[in-house]
């Protein structure tokens, strides 16, 4: 009676515990995992439960040490074995996370979310063939899961398969027609190999489904040319990078990205080791500029409207504040506080610049130094001095932008050309710009 009083306790915590952990209200339910691994130590659902929600709290080491004393003590505990590969991945470990997928497939040969799963850390490693097979198994597997279309979709994007990228988005519309990434994906790719009228169908097909959407408003608008806003508006931003924030490093990486190396070595160059600045990178993203930073700044604050891309740049430690907000409307608020402002691909977004150069030149003191990069305007410079893409970012034509620096009272100090990343095995020319605040 004793022994089954205690399992019938046990399991009214941890059904409980479960419920509050669901709920997100995470310091009660961690409190009685404690609970039951007081009372059974070698509890494998709570071990599990309890690394899932370490690795909520940011704590990965302690996630996996838990959830892999679950497995010793049950190894046939498939969905714990699914989750340590989950925490593995998004910890970067993918050759291990690879090893934990594979044994789930192996033993679970139906199950589709483990093939997905396991297409995905091969897809991140460049095992492009063994990732796509996968994703199909997974598909035939679940042939109404958009998420396994969508990554073999990318997968065979990655791999130069182009009309078998297009074919796996279209199925995946075809499952969720208002999938965001699945309709931006189909017209990117559509777009990067000089479909643009098919690229606008997709955009004009995805408005008319969701009128408001920002993303499929800004995209439309960028193929269709007509209507061109002076800058992106700030549903697109959040939208766009709050849903690509845990990827957007290894995506960058990929594309060989220069932005924030090149403007670190501005820096370097211009303040001849000058250090205790208080610096503001400009739409920090993921913190990409932080390391290169940090060595100048007693004090770097980050800004960046996308509270997912500030989760991302928290734990590295190079910011001492992120701020989630508008960069313009921030800096304009921070009169004469900065010795320096960074801002790497983020005026990409930007169309018309004169307000956001007036905002720079307010928050930065007298002969401070601002570097920050555009995408270089090519052929025959628009009225206005800039040209919205069909990719949904902005080029700018250097004079037009020398002009505008020079009329908020800022010195040019360089201006040249560079490139910025690779898109589509292509080079994308780029402007990298260092002004001083005159006094």
């Amino acid at each position: 009676m004793f022994e089954e009083s205690v399992e019938e306790k046990v399991q009214e915590i941890l059904t409980l515990a479960v419920g509050l952990h669901q709920r997100d209200r995470l310091e009660e339910a961690e409190e009685l995992y404690r609970r039951v691994l007081d009372l059974v130590p070698r509890h494998s659902g709570a071990l599990h439960f309890f690394g899932v929600l370490q690795h909520q709290k940011g704590d990965s080491a302690t996630a996996i040490l838990l959830i892999r004393q679950a497995l010793k003590f049950d190894p046939q505990y498939h969905d714990a074995r699914v989750n340590l590969g989950n925490v593995l991945k998004e910890d970067g470990q993918l050759a291990d996370a690879e090893t934990e997928y594979r044994q789930v497939v192996k033993t679970q040969v139906k199950n589709a979310s483990a093939h997905n799963n396991l297409g995905v850390v091969l897809k991140e490693q460049g095992k492009f063939d063994d990732a796509a097979r996968a994703f199909e198994l997974a598909t035939q597997l679940s042939p109404q899961n958009a998420d396994a279309f969508q990554n073999l979709g990318n997968t065979f994007k990655a791999s130069g398969r182009i009309e078998d990228a297009l074919t796996a988005y279209r199925q995946s519309l075809e499952i969720d027609p208002r999938r965001c990434d699945s309709h931006l994906s189909l017209g990117r790719a559509l777009y990067a190999f000089g479909r643009i009228e098919e690229a606008l169908g997709v955009y004009k097909k995805w408005l008319e489904l969701e009128p408001d959407n920002p993303v499929a408003m800004h995209m439309f608008n960028a193929c269709d040319g007509t209507q061109v806003p002076d800058r992106c508006s700030d549903d697109f931003v959040k939208q766009t990078f709050n849903s690509f924030a845990g990827s957007f490093d290894e995506v960058l990486e990929r594309l060989d990205y220069h932005a924030p190396k090149l403007v670190g070595e501005a820096v370097t160059r211009l303040l001849h080791g000058i250090g205790g600045l208080t610096v503001l990178d400009a739409g920090c993203g993921t913190g990409l500029c932080g390391k290169f930073l940090r060595t100048q700044a007693q004090r770097l604050v980050g800004i960046d409207l996308s509270p997912k891309m500030i989760d991302q740049a928290r734990p590295a430690g190079d910011y001492d504040d992120l701020v989630v907000g508008e960069l313009t409307a921030y800096m304009q608020s921070q009169a004469g506080i900065f010795d320096l402002l960074v801002s790497a691909d983020t005026l990409v977004y930007f169309g018309a610049l004169k307000q956001v150069f007036r905002a720079a030149f307010n928050t930065l003191k007298d002969n401070a130094l601002f570097v920050f990069t555009l995408e270089k305007g090519e052929g025959e410079m628009p009225k206005n001095g800039f040209l919205l893409n069909p990719h949904g970012r902005y080029s700018h034509w250097q004079k037009h932008t020398t002009q505008l620096l020079l009329a908020e009272g800022f010195r040019v100090e360089s201006a040249e050309t560079v490139i910025l990343r690779r898109e589509v095995r292509h080079p994308v020319a780029g402007l990298l710009f260092a002004v001083r605040k005159q006094s």
